[in-house]
């Protein structure tokens, strides 16, 4: 006689292991129980308190108890029913219990009750063939797959000795479901279950309510690790932004950079909170602080990074005061405020490539055009064949909020300026034909466009430092921008003066952060910025500045320098009076703990020449691609004490806020139609988590720099297959 057990459906989400008990797991919904409502272990059997036990615990909407015999006891894992000849009556044949391991015979009477007691003592305790299937399924709970490159990505390699742990298999879905933004659902896919069962039978189902919890405590323990790390970083540069959702909820990302003790560059988003309006700068400090002081980093932050909004220069003032009175030496409040020069250099493009305007308008909506139908672009290919233009795999079609694709796009469509001359004459619904003018000026104006696009992806990195080819790509910039200015070309000239009037407004506020950052690369030190200055400022104006940065540079270094020393006179004086109860041999004069102290005093002085030792060496070579900054102060930094913790700090300085916005860009990812639900608190979990397990594991690899690929900013059309492959 069948029951029905009915309970509340809640979050349409239930958890098999919530539902059922761990000895009796029916995957079908169904548990056997006798005629009467009870079981004594029987053929499938659950006990009575095994279904009390149930009762007012979290199942499906609606679960069938019935007295089929579809769910097992556990034992039958273990043992055959195998008929064999009765003892009594060799003619008859009654049902046996055969151990799968030992093949062992045992007495199963299924109309006594089909008592399994005995069985699971033989397998659990009695049967030796049974251990050693279990050791062997233990030294393969793990499988010791290692991917070629695991050495890189930092994740260890599971060892095959390791003991399986259910526990542990769930903190690595709920890792797994946090860095590569997995619905909660997917841990009760079907086949999801099937593989985790397939490569461990003692895989047990794990509810999406379940892994949520599970996720929320990886994300406390994430949390606590990122505490004692930061606990033992100096010095730490911040970068903001603020960002709506698709619930139009206003989330304020804020990102910790900082280079660790083996000068490796380390990011990692510390909140991702909502923010409430209106967005002021008082409510935006106020809001930095509150999360700064939470993570008792208040005393070593150097920097944040922001971009150009009017907000941000109330916030700036605000911050600036409020960590000035709890910061170290390191802080220098002129340093303190880094504009996001990214929005600088996309402002600068924006005013200055007015005249393109025409050009940039015709072949966005040529590829548009063509791209919309298959026949277009069948028809374009065949006419780049008829003359004989090289046919590439595609045109690339810009977004319009990022200057890099718009480059991009106009460099590829160039290629096939004469086959968009032609189709326009056999397709009469097409109107976007560029003008000869137009391509003689993109050629005119494309050394300034390729500049300020090779100067937006370098700074585009949140992995690598940025803040020490900041400089070196402004100057090649204001090259490019100067001679433009002092071209005869009257288009040429009039986008080189509209763009350097914009570069110098922004920058008329001096902030020499980059510029020493630049110092501290030693591929350029100070030389390379007496040649800068020259190249873009007349000699008078090139000689003072030069100036003002050397007296800069060494007043900075005599403040480092100053608290180097006080250091290590504090560990003189703590030595000191640790081995003042320490014996002087007999054997030495009594003047020697005298000349002892003389030795660690004069030790107290820094040489005066470090500084200069660094400027006066050869500077490294421009031409080796693979050079890597931190690598070389990690290997020198014994060498320049002073210098090095200056350049720690200088070189963890992002020159933007990229790494906000690509936390945006995950958070995008987080917010999507099918979690609209999730709650802000949620939210900041899976974010911030995710940042730090993928930084804990070296996910975020350290690169040299930029890569050339730019296909995040741009959409790609391509050709058809058949027709490029023919080509």
């Amino acid at each position: 006689m069948a029951q029905t057990i009915e309970t509340d459906e809640e979050e349409n989400s239930y958890d098999k292991n919530d539902a059922m008990s761990d000895d009796d797991v029916c995957v079908s919904g169904h548990i056997d129980i006798s005629d009467d409502g009870n079981s004594a272990g029987t053929d499938g059997g659950v006990s009575q308190r095994g279904i009390k036990r149930q009762k007012g615990m979290k199942v499906g909407p609606k679960v069938i108890v019935e007295s089929s015999a579809k769910c097992k006891s556990v034992v039958w894992e273990h043992f055959d029913k195998v008929p064999r000849p009765s003892k009594e009556d060799p003619t008859v044949e009654v049902i046996m219990a055969q151990c799968k391991y030992c093949k062992k015979f045992f007495s199963y009477n299924k109309d006594n009750g089909g008592a399994t007691s005995h069985l699971l003592r033989h397998y659990s305790k009695a049967c030796p063939d049974y251990k050693v299937a279990m050791a062997k399924v233990a030294s393969q709970t793990l499988l010791n797959f290692q991917p070629s490159n695991a050495s890189d990505t930092g994740i260890p390699v599971l060892q095959s000795s390791r003991e399986y742990s259910q526990e542990e298999a769930k903190k690595l879905i709920a890792k797994m479901l946090i860095c590569h933004d997995y619905p909660f659902k997917m841990v009760e896919h079907t086949w999801f279950n099937i593989v985790m069962k397939y490569l461990n039978p003692r895989y047990e189902f794990i509810g999406r309510k379940t892994i949520r919890k599970e996720c929320m405590k990886v994300f406390e323990s994430e949390r606590d690790s990122l505490m004692k790390v930061l606990k033992g970083v100096d010095n730490i540069a911040l970068t903001t932004d603020l960002w709506t959702s698709n619930q139009t909820l206003s989330y304020m990302c804020l990102v910790a950079h900082f280079i660790d003790k083996d000068w490796n560059m380390q990011c990692r988003v510390l909140n991702f909170v909502e923010l409430d309006p209106p967005h002021s700068g008082n409510v935006i400090s106020q809001a930095v602080f509150e999360c700064v002081a939470a993570w008792k980093i208040e005393g070593k932050i150097i920097s944040i990074t922001l971009d150009n909004a009017a907000n941000n220069d109330v916030a700036i003032r605000n911050l600036k005061a409020m960590f000035a009175a709890r910061s170290s030496y390191c802080f220098v409040p002129k340093y303190f405020h880094v504009r996001f020069c990214a929005h600088i250099i996309n402002l600068v493009v924006t005013d200055g490539t007015a005249t393109i305007t025409p050009l940039t308008i015709n072949v966005r909506e040529s590829v548009k055009y063509i791209k919309k139908s298959v026949s277009r672009l069948h028809k374009f290919v065949e006419i780049c064949r008829s003359l004989a233009i090289t046919v590439g795999e595609g045109l690339k079609l810009d977004v319009t909020t990022r200057w890099n694709s718009t480059y991009h796009m106009l460099r590829t469509a160039i290629a096939y300026r004469d086959a968009l001359d032609s189709y326009s004459d056999s397709d009469a619904n097409y109107k976007w034909k560029p003008s000869n003018d137009e391509w003689a000026l993109f050629n005119t104006v494309t050394p300034i466009l390729a500049s300020l696009a090779e100067v937006s992806t370098a700074f585009s990195g949140s992995t690598y430092p940025t803040s020490n080819i900041f400089y070196p790509h402004i100057v090649n910039v204001k090259i490019a921008l100067k001679e433009a200015c002092d071209s005869k070309n009257p288009p040429l000239k009039v986008m080189g003066e509209a763009m350097m009037d914009k570069f110098n407004k922004y920058w008329e506020e001096p902030n020499n952060v980059m510029v020493i950052a630049t110092i501290l690369d030693p591929r350029y030190k100070l030389k390379y910025i007496k040649w800068g200055f020259r190249m873009i400022y007349e000699q008078g104006k090139a000689l003072a500045e030069y100036n003002l940065i050397d007296i800069e540079l060494t007043k900075l270094y005599e403040t480092y320098d100053m608290h180097h020393r006080h250091e290590k006179a504090d560990s003189y004086r703590s030595g000191a009076s640790s081995s003042s109860t320490v014996d002087i041999s007999s054997s030495l004069p009594s003047s020697a703990s005298q000349f002892t102290s003389y030795l660690n005093e004069t030790s107290l002085e820094t040489s005066k020449n470090e500084l200069l030792k660094y400027l006066d060496e050869e500077n490294e070579s421009l031409l080796n691609k693979k050079f890597d900054v931190l690598l070389w102060w990690r290997l020198n930094a014994h060498r320049y004490h002073v210098i090095a913790k200056m350049a720690k700090n200088f070189l963890s300085i992002p020159a933007t806020s990229v790494s906000s916005e690509s936390t945006f860009s995950t958070g995008g990812q987080v917010l999507d139609d099918y979690r609209r639900s999730l709650k802000p608190a949620m939210v900041e979990a899976l974010v911030c988590a995710s940042s730090w397990i993928k930084g804990a594991h070296n996910d975020n690899k350290v690169s040299l720099g930029p890569e050339p690929d730019d296909a995040d900013d741009v959409e790609f059309i391509p050709f058809p297959k058949s027709m490029v492959g023919s080509n």
